[in-house]
């Protein structure tokens, strides 16, 4: 690999997963098919214009602003932030999300909800793996691991789905410190602390293990963004989710210069994601977690 900077890799991972949502989310619920040469071109389950993203790059975005301006991660900040952003514009947000929005704004507290929503439909989902690419982008990769699973379980009660978070969180910590692919996917397994991340059948569904199984497989053996996304893209079942996180990871390794500049440009929300990442480049020491 060639020298990739540190900005390169921030806007790469940011859009990397940004791309990957908007790209992935015209195939899901969609059986496994070859797919390549795609564009960013809307539709999917719910109709979604060309250019839109979904739940995926919003609460990304919600978990990074919410270190930019809380210089730490705040949980009541980041719920506040979360249930303004479901109730302004929920059609693709899931059920457990909507669910535990629902019983904070009738005033329950987080804790109380988070364990209401597991025992009502189980919370090993991928809902907080999807936004967990911040975490890698603030903290050392010798601490994304415990970071990733506290800011996990203030929605998702099951500790599978922490594990998840903290594979992706301190892969993405590896690939930003300038670490090697290897070295990035060696490091997730051992934060992860379970090996069925690494092996076992592709199932691209929402459950937070099989899902980032998908995801990681597809960032490993990835020749590029565009072959990353793609990959995701051609599983079917949970496409947006599986395609940001890969996108995510691959967009930090490869760099902002590698992903297609087509997809870049369509995306509804581009200015607001590269404010996000400017601003995370020039207050990245302030928030970083040690």
């Amino acid at each position: 690999m060639t020298f990739i900077s540190e900005k390169e890799r921030i806007f790469g991972g940011l859009f990397g997963a940004a791309a990957g949502d908007a790209v992935g989310l015209t195939f899901e619920g969609m059986s496994p098919a070859s797919r390549c040469n795609l564009s960013v071109s809307g539709g999917g389950q719910f109709g979604l214009e060309a250019g839109a993203v979904t739940d995926d790059t919003m609460m990304t975005l919600a978990l990074l602003r919410t270190y930019l301006s809380c210089k730490t991660f705040d949980r009541d900040a980041f719920l506040l932030r979360m249930t303004e952003i479901v109730r302004r514009d929920p059609v693709t947000f899931g059920r457990t999300t909507k669910t535990l929005c629902t019983l904070l704004e009738q005033g329950c507290l987080p804790e109380a909800a988070v364990q209401t929503v597991d025992s009502l439909f189980g919370s090993r989902t991928n809902g907080s793996v999807m936004r967990t690419l911040p975490v890698g982008l603030v903290c050392d990769p010798r601490t994304a691991a415990a970071e990733a699973r506290r800011v996990s379980a203030f929605t998702h009660f099951n500790p599978a789905a922490g594990d998840c978070c903290a594979a992706v969180s301190t892969a993405a910590a590896v690939l930003l410190a300038g670490g090697e692919r290897d070295d990035a996917l060696a490091a997730a397994r051992i934060a992860a602390g379970r090996t069925d991340l690494f092996s076992g059948a592709l199932i691209p569904s929402v459950d937070a293990v099989k899902a980032t199984r998908c995801a990681l497989f597809c960032f490993r053996k990835s020749a590029s963004v565009r072959d990353c996304i793609e990959r995701a893209a051609a599983l079917g079942g949970d496409t947006d989710t599986i395609a940001a996180i890969a996108g995510g990871l691959a967009g930090l390794y490869f760099g902002m210069e590698n992903i297609p500049k087509e997809w870049v440009c369509q995306i509804n929300i581009r200015k607001s994601i590269a404010a996000c990442a400017g601003t995370l480049m020039s207050a990245r020491a302030a928030v970083r977690q040690v």
